[in-house]
């Protein structure tokens, strides 16, 4: 019997075993599936995001770095409008100026009271928020730089609606809110003439972009004044930027997609595409130092 089984043909095959042939090629046209449609993505992103650029920037083509000041930093002015159709929409009620050393990259920032009375090109004694109102960016730069004593090189110019929806765009924000904020009097966010108040308890809050802007927005009741609410606006800037910028963010392309529409539907800028760049990367390595 042993010597029977030994002269039956060997069912082993000889040489390397291959993998079937219709099976590499399904692969290979799954793989190719794949890559063409990542493409067409990457294609569709950068036709959108060019597009956000042509509306939201009056250099969007710009090749040029960051210009500076004679002491080697960069001016960007923040300006925080209301929404078409607003009351008062053209007043800036909120007025930050980001400075930038471009060399140590360290970042400062100054908000304005809007209230604060000054001296406005052409128009006189006026508090300075109706600058932006009676004359555009160019007279609100103007009328900045002459106050603070300091050049302008940029602006940056949001409303409200531009605020929330890129706080919902990057997924919301974690705000640390160190006293409970009642405004009794905070407008309602469809009827900007009847007040709807707002109470938001203190710890640590996951804010969308609704309770986000009023976080922001809020200066009556316990919110204190135009100081108070100066310091959170700077706050919810930085967690924006801080999240806009993390690696989960833009490698996720449906954030990114939403990022570009809240640009494009709440922001202007003279700020070129590398200038925004340059700006984000040295403003994020600010705050390693």
């Amino acid at each position: 019997m042993e010597e029977a089984y030994d002269d039956l043909p060997s069912q082993q095959p000889e040489g390397p075993v291959e993998v079937e042939p219709r099976k590499r090629r399904r692969w290979t046209k799954v793989v190719g599936i794949i890559v063409i449609v990542l493409i067409i993505a990457l294609v569709g992103y950068g036709w959108s995001l060019a597009a956000t650029l042509a509306k939201i920037s009056s250099q969007p083509l710009s090749l040029s770095g960051l210009t500076t000041d004679d002491t080697g930093r960069t001016n960007i002015l923040i300006l925080g409008v209301g929404d078409p159709g607003h009351a008062g929409q053209n007043l800036s009620d909120t007025i930050m100026v980001v400075s930038l050393d471009t060399k140590t990259k360290r970042v400062a920032q100054v908000s304005i009271p809007r209230d604060l009375r000054v001296q406005i090109s052409g128009h006189g004694a006026n508090k300075i928020n109706a600058a932006n109102a009676l004359g555009g960016v160019a007279l609100a730069e103007q009328t900045v730089s002459n106050t603070l004593n300091l050049p302008i090189n940029y602006y940056v110019e949001t409303n409200f609606t531009g605020l929330k929806e890129m706080v919902d765009a990057v997924g919301g924000i974690d705000v640390n809110v160190k006293t409970r904020l009642a405004d009794p009097e905070y407008p309602c966010d469809n009827d900007q003439y009847k007040a709807c108040g707002l109470d938001i308890e203190p710890g640590l809050q996951h804010m969308n972009g609704t309770t986000a802007l009023q976080y922001a927005r809020c200066r009556k009741g316990t919110c204190g004044n135009d100081f108070g609410r100066a310091a959170r606006q700077q706050e919810i800037i930085n967690l924006v930027r801080q999240k806009a910028t993390q690696w989960s963010t833009v490698l996720n392309p449906a954030k990114l997609t939403a990022i570009t529409a809240a640009l494009r539907d709440g922001l202007k800028t003279d700020l070129g595409s590398l200038q925004m760049a340059q700006l984000a990367l040295d403003w994020q390595a600010a705050q390693k130092n």
